[in-house]
């Protein structure tokens, strides 16, 4: 049987349940605690978080990965459905059943055991609603005499004979048959006068008609046909030792119409064949192209066109560099042995010494101090050519933490700075929304084609920037993560 993970999401704590092999038990999230804090629904980055250790709690007490997981919100709480399904995608878990605490609750008291109250119910139920379903619906059903242990029913009486007894017919097969009146029409001496007199009627026409009347027209004379004149026309064809390959009619000198034929007998060979202007007699077919079929012979123009055969160019997907972008940090050696998550919130030296690890040395350092376009009492920036990373500390005290990137400058395809899927400085929005469905692109002016973007307006941790139109042809001129310091100008 499948492992079913089961998390309620209370107002103020989550618990959880485990199904495995058929057996349900409650998991501790924290611990020697059974329930943890309940994040805000809408913080997105929380509920990966709180995903992702759930996970890993049932695969370290119980050595079992969830094959599903359930979970159990509030009731009315609808609005929060795509976010606890986006956050399931970004931790990697089972697409998640989400129910709400009513139907985990029935089903809870309709298929689980009695005497389970508290915060456990919602977890519990959502584990027992995923292995039985609902809780059912409807009227109970009727109980027997049968069902409370009495005897069986007695043999049926037939039922007592009426107390009143019917007068007249009972059924209508009884009622008195009244023959119908047959229609009246006209008499038969009436039909048989008229048939007389219609047949004394067509008697007179036979014996009184004319045969003088011609039974069919007299034939039409039709005259004979005027005799045609034959002319005779005469084709003479002298011969020629050269000529060009062109067709030449000569008048024939004869009283009778002669057409004189200049036929070609030798062909000068040429590069560059002119056509001719000059028509062909009447009933003469047009004189033929002796390079005509012979791919070797004239022109492209007459040899015809061969189509190429080069293959159609192929798209290479660009290499990633030292460090790749993403929307919760930067990542140092992607795709290999030696991959490093940078994330926001790490401490801010060992962030610093990563990044000069893989990029050398930065190229500005503003060092320690404020900054009014971020809300952070401290703030320290850090640029390799177009990468601005931002480092920010409550005070002089205080530790810093890794808190934004910003790239700009020179397209990607020559700093190689991207992201994960290939989107950097010059990709098309074409490309950022095949690599980003859920983007979204807002003009903010309508008389400025620029607009802005943001790849994960779900869960709020994704990639912002803008491009220089919203159309499919624009081009991406400057993006960011982390929410440390403002970048729009408005």
């Amino acid at each position: 049987m499948s492992t079913v993970l089961s998390l309620h999401l209370g107002a103020t704590t989550v618990h959880a349940a485990v199904s495995v092999g058929g057996r349900i038990d409650v998991l501790a999230l924290g611990d020697g605690a059974v329930g943890v804090p309940a994040p805000d629904p809408t913080d997105g980055r929380a509920l990966v978080r709180l995903l992702v250790d759930a996970h890993a709690r049932c695969l370290r007490i119980l050595d079992a990965v969830p094959d599903d997981l359930v979970l159990v919100r509030p009731d009315g709480a609808t609005a929060v459905d795509p976010v606890l399904v986006e956050a399931a995608r970004r931790a990697r878990v089972p697409e998640p059943a989400i129910l709400e605490e009513t139907r985990a609750v029935a089903a809870l008291a309709a298929h689980g055991p009695t005497g389970v109250v508290g915060d456990l119910m919602g977890a519990l139920g959502g584990a027992f609603w995923h292995r039985s379903g609902d809780a059912p619906t409807g009227p109970k059903p009727i109980v027997t005499r049968a069902d409370l242990g009495g005897g069986a029913v007695g043999a049926d009486r037939r039922p007592p004979a009426p107390s009143v007894v019917a007068v007249g017919p009972r059924t209508v097969f009884e009622d008195a048959v009244v023959p119908a009146r047959r229609r009246r029409g006209l008499p038969t001496p009436v039909l048989a006068v008229v048939a007389v007199l219609v047949l004394a009627a067509l008697a007179a026409l036979l014996l009184f008609g004319s045969d003088d009347q011609p039974i069919a027209p007299a034939p039409a004379t039709v005259a004979p046909p005027a005799p045609t004149t034959t002319v005779e026309l005469t084709t003479t064809a002298a011969p020629t030792t050269t000529v060009a390959p062109t067709t030449t009619v000569a008048p024939a000198t004869t009283a009778a119409p002669t057409t004189t034929v200049v036929p070609t007998t030798t062909v000068t060979p040429t590069t560059t064949a002119e056509p001719s202007t000059e028509e062909p007699p009447a009933g003469e077919p047009p004189a033929e192209d002796p390079d005509a079929g012979d791919p070797e012979a004239g022109d492209g123009a007459s040899a015809g066109v061969v189509p190429s055969t080069s293959p159609p160019p192929t798209t290479i997907v660009p290499s990633l560099g030292r460090v790749t972008l993403s929307g919760v940090g930067l990542t140092l050696d992607a795709a290999s042995a030696d991959e490093v998550l940078v994330a926001f919130g790490d401490p801010a030296d060992g962030a610093a010494a990563e990044l000069e690890r893989a990029m050398g040395e930065a190229v500005g350092d503003t060092g320690w101090g404020g900054d009014p376009a971020c809300t952070a009492t401290e703030v320290r920036r850090l640029s390799w050519s177009g990468l601005e990373v931002v480092l920010v500390r409550d005070g002089p005290e205080a530790d810093g933490r890794l808190a934004q990137w910003h790239l700009s400058g020179r397209d990607s395809t020559e700093t190689s700075l991207w992201t994960l899927e290939r989107i950097g400085i010059g990709s098309t929005v074409a490309d950022l929304r095949a690599a980003h469905p859920a983007v979204t692109l807002v003009q903010p002016d309508e008389r400025d084609p620029a607009g802005r973007f943001d790849t994960e307006p779900v869960l709020g941790d994704g990639i912002l920037g803008a491009v220089h139109r919203t159309t499919d042809a624009g081009r991406v001129l400057l993006m960011w993560a982390g929410d440390a310091c403002r970048r729009w100008t408005d």
